[in-house]
């Protein structure tokens, strides 16, 4: 018995033609400088990382 393939979505319309555009603008001018929110988002997910605990370990 075959498993069906699940289709692609497909991007279309306004939403289409903005994914296109910024994709095109990154492609013409790549940044390899994070900008000050990620760096502080990165910052935040390592802190939550380092200090994750599961339920059964002690605390």
């Amino acid at each position: 018995m075959a498993i069906p393939i699940k289709s692609v979505p497909i991007l279309s319309g306004e939403i289409a033609d903005e994914f296109v555009k910024k994709a095109e603008e990154r492609e013409k001018h790549p940044s390899a400088i994070l900008s000050r929110e990620r760096e502080e988002r990165i910052a935040k997910v390592m802190k939550q990382m380092l200090e994750f605990r599961f339920p059964w370990e002690k605390k």
